[in-house]
This record gives structure tokens, sequence and C-alpha cells, in this order.
């Protein structure tokens, strides 16, 4: 299959591109789509210096200047991450989104972390239509009417049209209004509506998807008149400059034999992707080039866009730097790719925070609830709230053995083993940080029947086989105590629930400073049996 010439990224930002093709050339029609995903408001660069919005702004507007059609996307989960959505719950991206001159997006799960009143205030500011198809809005008091299935965008006299898909697991792990009524066929719905748009003159029809990549690939190739699939979730980077990574983008057959392809580009405002897309009279793709781009430290940031976090960040600035009165001896790890799927360090802290809030006999702590690292020093709120940004409740109650067992089947049903390992790949938040309690799992097994041992706490500090007709305390936060991350067990099953104590934010800070310096290690709590598959080396 002919493809367009490859791209190229040298010294500061250097990216040399086919030409477009004219829009009145009646054979052929070229687009550049440039995409983001999961940026979870990383306005600012990391800590090497590199990404951030103003990069992005700088890369986004010079291939703008190269090219004579370009449509920038979002494949969701703009929300939550870092102080800036703690401080603007949304408002932040509105900002920064219509100053980069975003042209659509599809809804992730984080959009729906604060309630469906904040997310409304979030699409009713930004200037371009935010998608999803498998949820009807109509009941919600907030969002009928503000979120659309599909969009179609014109570029040059000729009609694009998107389509938006979002995870129908954001029941379980964010807080969207009960009147959402959600579908998770995706293919099914993604084929109704481009069958639509079809309808309507449309040859040319882009996908954004927030289900992630495991699940895209599922259903790709069933899909019809389906051009180009943009992923997000998942946190996946498709490179071609990076070894470790797979090819950008991915290509695939759709139901007719036509060309369909895939890409997503990481997460953290890290990578902007360029996907470089040649159309044929028919609205078959006949060419495609394009990778993800990394927003080096090197390249220069763009002054209006950096203008617009300027006036973002004394409040930001304000928040970060008040001191908790904690000091550590020790980094403090929160990395997803560690959390999800084995004992961290940092997660130790957090479920020991919340025993020693309430004096329950075990914590259960979702990783997905712990989003950043803790350097060694002085701990300032800022650092704690950007580990836990949801600003949940604390949640008791009591619960039999049994289903202690069950909860923690839940937490590590999501691991998968690929050639002979557990995955760091698409980890989910339900995998358990634990307190009180040491638990043993064999991956090998079907998800219901991992967990091998647990053993609790008790009082001189030695560990008992857990009595599954025994009676535990256990605490958690509200959110998976109602049931979020999978764990129905608790909403199902808990004795005497209280889910109105304090943020957990407050308690790790508290505890933090009660403890300082911290010196946490980790303690063998989660333990893989030996001689079957463990996490795949970092």
């Amino acid at each position: 299959m002919r493809k367009l010439l490859p791209l190229m990224i040298v010294a500061l930002l250097v990216l040399a591109m086919l030409p477009g093709v004219s829009a009145q050339d009646d054979e052929t029609f070229s687009v550049t789509i440039m995409h983001t995903n999961d940026t979870h408001a990383a306005h600012d660069p990391n800590g090497d210096g590199d990404g951030g919005a103003a990069r992005q702004a700088t890369v986004v507007n010079q291939i703008r200047s190269e090219v004579e059609n370009s449509l920038l996307v979002d494949a969701g989960d703009r929300f939550s991450g870092t102080l800036y959505h703690t401080t603007f719950l949304g408002q932040d991206q509105v900002s920064v989104m219509n100053a980069m001159g975003y042209d659509v997006m599809t809804l992730g799960n984080h959009e729906f972390d604060n309630g469906d009143d904040v997310l409304a205030e979030f699409v009713q500011g930004v200037e371009f239509p935010v998608l999803t198809a498998n949820i009807d809005f109509s009941a919600s008091p907030f969002l009928a009417g503000l979120v659309e299935p599909t969009a179609m965008l014109e570029v040059s006299g000729q009609q694009i049209g998107f389509i938006g898909l979002v995870t129908a697991g954001t029941v379980e792990i964010a807080s969207p209004g009960d009147e959402l009524v959600w579908r998770d066929d995706y293919a099914a719905v993604a084929n109704e509506y481009a069958a639509e748009l079809t309808a309507a003159g449309v040859n040319k029809i882009v996908l954004l998807t927030h289900t992630g990549i495991n699940v895209d690939l599922e259903f790709i190739e069933a899909l019809e008149n389906i051009d180009l699939v943009v992923g997000g979730h998942s946190h996946t980077l498709l490179s071609n400059q990076n070894a470790a990574s797979r090819e950008y983008p991915l290509e695939f057959a759709n139901a007719a034999g036509e060309p369909i392809l895939y890409v997503q580009s990481a997460a953290n405002g890290q990578y902007l992707g360029r996907i470089d897309l040649e159309f044929d009279g028919a609205g078959v793709l006949s060419g495609w080039e394009g990778d993800s781009i990394f927003l080096s430290r090197y390249i220069a940031e763009d002054e209006a866009l950096e203008a617009v976090l300027a006036e973002l960040r004394p409040a930001v600035d304000a928040l970060r730097e008040q001191p908790t009165g904690a000091t550590t001896d020790v980094f403090l790890t929160g990395d997803r790719n560690i959390c999800r799927v084995e004992e961290c360090n940092l997660g130790n802290v957090i479920a020991d925070a919340m025993r020693w809030e309430t004096g329950a006999q075990i914590a259960i702590m979702n990783a997905g609830g712990i989003r950043a690292d803790i350097d060694e020093g002085e701990i300032t709120l800022g650092e704690v709230l950007t580990v836990q940004p949801f600003s949940n409740q604390i949640a008791t109650f009591e619960l039999t053995g049994a289903d202690v067992i069950a909860a923690l089947e839940n937490g590590v049903s999501s691991l998968q083993v690929v050639d002979g390992a557990i995955t760091r790949e698409g980890l989910a938040g339900r995998f358990p940080q634990v307190s009180g309690l040491r638990y043993v799992v064999d991956a090998s097994q079907e998800s219901g029947s991992r967990i091998v041992s647990v053993e609790v706490e008790q009082e001189d500090g030695s560990f008992a086989p857990i009595d599954e007709a025994a009676t535990y305390s256990v605490v958690t936060n509200n959110f998976v105590r109602t049931g979020g991350d999978g764990y129905s067990v608790f909403a199902e099953n808990a004795i005497n629930p209280y889910d109105f104590g304090r943020l957990d934010y407050e308690v790790t800070s508290e505890y933090l400073a009660s403890f300082s310096p911290i010196t946490a290690e980790v303690e063998g709590r989660i333990i893989y049996l030996e001689g079957a598959p463990q996490p795949a080396a970092q």
C-alpha cells in the first residue's frame, strides 16, 4: 500500500512532511489529524522539563503553518491528575483547550469524576463539540442537549465525521449521574452512527474512543465506514521512534476490507500525535504517515499559551506550596505501572493512614486513586493533592472474611498474563493496596480464583489466616465503598456502612505529619505465588 513520505523530527523542532493535496483536487484529499489523550490536566512540563501545553501549542501551530488542512482532536480524560484540576475543576481546560484551538473531543471517564454539573460547565465553556455516542444524556438535568454522539466538521469544503465513545466502566470508576444510560456494545454503536454520517454524504469518518487499546483492538475490524480510530484510556504510546512501543499507526482492514488505522499517544501531555491522511475520490484511505511527537524540553514554549497558564498558576502555586509539616526520607512510589500491579510503599502509607484514622482492622485502597510519586524531603499539601486529587471521603463498614476475599479477587481480576509475565500495560485502578492484611496471588488462575491465601494482622503484630465466617472492620474511600472500581461486594454486603468520613487527602496529610520523617518500605503485603507469573520487568 502506498504511504506518504515519513516525518522527521530533528534539532529544536524540524518537522518535514508531505505537502497537503489541495481540496480542489477531485481525486484526492489530504488532512492532518493532530491528537491527544489522557492529558489529566498536565499543563506544565514534567519533572524533567519535557511536555506541557505551551510546548504542544508550539508544535500544533507549526504543523498548522505547514499543511493546508488540519484538525486537533482529543480522546478524553482531560480532567483529574494535577492541582490545576483540583483548583479549577475543568475551567482550566476551558482556557487551555480554547486557546489551543481544539476542534472536537470525546469524553473520558475522568470527566465524570466531579459530577455531571461540573462536566456541564466544562462542555458549555469550550468552543468545540464534545461527543459521546454510547451514553443517552436525555434524562440528565445537567447534560441533556450538551453532548452529541457525532459531529461533522468542514475542512476545505470536505465534510469529516467524528464519533465519540467512552468506557461503560465509567459507572464503576467515576461518579456519573444515575440518569445516564450506557451502552457497551461499542462496535454496534459506532457502526450505527457511522451509517448515519454516511447517509448524510460523509465519506471520511474518525472514531474517538476512550475505551483502551485492548478493547479497541477487539472490535476495530468489525467497524464499518470508519477510517481512523484515535484511542485513549490505556495511556498507550504508539511510536516509530521508541523501540519499546508498537508502531504508529497500527494498520487493519475494516469490515469492508478497506484500510482502518489506530493511533494513541501515551498520556499526561508528553506527546502530540500526528497522522497525515490521504483519501481517494471515494473517501477511502490511499496513503498515510505519522508518529507520536515527543514534546521535548528543547522545543520552545508558545508565548500565548504560556500567558494563559500564567493566569492560572498563582492559585495553583499557593495550594502547591502549603507545607504539611511532614518530610520523607524515602522516595514514595505512586507510579501506576507499579502500584496497579504490585505492592508500593505509597500505597502502604495511604492504607495505613486510613486505618490510623479509623481504627479499622483492614484497609483496602484502590491503586487507581494513587496518582503520583512523592520525592524525598519536605512534603507539601500540593504533593498530597496530586497523589489523591479526587477528594473522596473515608468510608467504614464491617465485612465477613469471605467478602474480604471476594473484594481482593475483584482487585486482582484485571491482571493479564502476556508471554509468561503479568503485563504492566492497560492496568486497572481496582488493584488493592492494603493494610492490616497480606495476601498471595496466582495470576495464572481464572479471575475469581486467584487469591491463594489471606492473613489478617493481629493485635500483637502477628498474622493469622482470615476466618471466612468472622466479621472484620474495614476502611476504604467512599468511591470504592459504594461499588467503584468493581467493588460491588462492598456496596451489596457492607454491614453498618458509613460513607461520610473526612477527606482522604486530609487524612493522608495528617498521618504523614504525625509519623514524619516517613521511612515506608515494601513489606510483603502483596505476594505473587512462587512459580506462578510475576509482574513484567520495568
